[in-house]
């Protein structure tokens, strides 16, 4: 588990639900994670993350593979 403090956070001159933004942004350019879970750590639904995305000039690059890590997901969400 990582624990994000308040002081680390005042010293970057962010809150944390905009470190999470931060994160997911870089996350999701490195192709570390699929676009679903970049969103969701963003805490934003698809139209907001694709907005950000677009205000950052990150172009979503959605393969293959980004669609099987999703469905994957889903079927682990599914109730």
């Amino acid at each position: 588990m990582l624990t994000i403090t308040k002081d680390f956070l005042q010293q970057i001159h962010l809150t944390e639900a905009e470190f999470m933004q931060e994160m997911a942004l870089w996350l999701f350019s490195n192709k570390k994670i699929s676009f679903g879970a970049a969103r969701k750590l963003a805490g934003m639904d698809v139209w907001q993350f694709q907005e950000l995305l677009d205000e950052r000039g990150i172009s979503i690059h959605y393969d293959v593979e980004d669609y099987l890590a999703d469905l994957r997901t889903l079927q682990i969400l599914q109730p």
